[in-house]
């Protein structure tokens, strides 16, 4: 694994096991058991990093995504795999996170931007392979809804918030799955 990779990994490790906070060049290059020179050198700034992790995060979901329905090309098997990262929190903190540093540095709205274009431009082909409708009002509809569900259950963080999102998500499906 490249040292690049290294670095990638621990941020989403410490980003699931202490949270954004943790997120630091510092501690990030402790848990990847690396200089925080080599850590600058492939990200000179915190933002840099965080923007890193996310880009990874989502690139890797969505790889993940596309392979397992390949092999079971359902809804079903789209909503437990968004259930599953939903409540693993990584990609929602690390966006969180990022909106929030937006405020103080501009430019990082920039990269926010490519990346939700990215994952919504990858997003009808895993709804067309999961037999779901994709046309652009409802990638809309599946993205919003699952920005709004993961966000909602990181501020809450319970059994309820988890019962919501498994509730929000078969509804989502459900109205994305074509009437025969």
């Amino acid at each position: 694994m490249s040292v690049k990779t290294r670095l990638l990994e621990a941020g989403v490790t410490l980003l699931k096991t202490r949270g954004f906070a943790a997120l630091t060049q510092p501690q990030v290059a402790a848990q990847a058991g690396v200089k925080q020179s080599h850590l600058t050198y492939y990200f000179p700034t915190r933002t840099d990093l965080l923007i890193a992790i996310a880009e990874y995060t989502v690139d890797s979901l969505l790889v993940q995504a596309a392979a397992q329905l390949t092999q079971a090309p359902n809804g079903k098997t789209l909503q437990e795999l968004i259930l599953h990262v939903m409540l693993e929190g990584v990609p929602p903190r690390v966006i969180v996170g990022l909106i929030a540093a937006a405020d103080s540095d501009p430019a990082i709205r920039l990269s926010l931007d490519r990346l939700i274009c990215h994952a919504r431009q990858a997003m009808p082909m895993l709804l067309q392979v999961a037999g779901l409708r994709a046309g652009t009002e409802d990638v809309l509809l599946f993205h919003a809804t699952m920005v709004g569900l993961a966000i909602m259950h990181q501020a809450r963080l319970n059994d309820e918030s988890a019962a919501d999102l498994r509730s929000g998500l078969e509804r989502l499906i459900q109205c994305l799955t074509p009437s025969v």
